[in-house]
């Protein structure tokens, strides 16, 4: 078992102008090249085994930014393979362990993010292997 840490960058100026999260935020996480896919862009897909811990992080490319996880969605919670919960009162980092109970497939989620006080989504995905 291992931590796979996953930062989600987003220009708030940007999403806040378009309102929109998907061509403003920017997703990476630790496993690497060889790892998941799609890293760079807002729906990342990670990739992860059964009893790994994800930890989500969120930060703003410029400092003056206000941007924090408000929630996650979908069907990774949906059907209890990943349930992240907050860990700090400042909205970072969210943790959860993964628990697929021998399912081995993506599981797609939705994360909210609040960008200066707007609730703005993107889609991500966790595959079990």
């Amino acid at each position: 078992m291992k931590t796979i840490y996953v930062l989600v960058v987003v220009d708030t100026a940007g999403a806040l102008a378009s309102r929109s999260a998907i061509d403003n935020a920017y997703l990476v996480d630790t496993n690497g090249f060889l790892g998941s896919w799609q890293e760079g862009t807002p729906v990342l897909h990670t990739v992860c085994e059964d009893g790994d811990l994800v930890c989500w992080t969120v930060i703003p490319i410029a400092s003056t930014g206000d941007v924090s996880i408000a929630g996650f969605s979908g069907a990774m919670l949906e059907q209890g393979v990943c349930r992240p919960t907050l860990q700090s009162s400042d909205g970072n980092p969210w943790l959860a362990r993964v628990e697929s109970r021998g399912q081995f497939v993506a599981f797609s989620y939705v994360l909210t993010l609040a960008v200066g006080g707007v609730q703005l989504s993107l889609n991500a995905q966790i595959k079990v292997i």
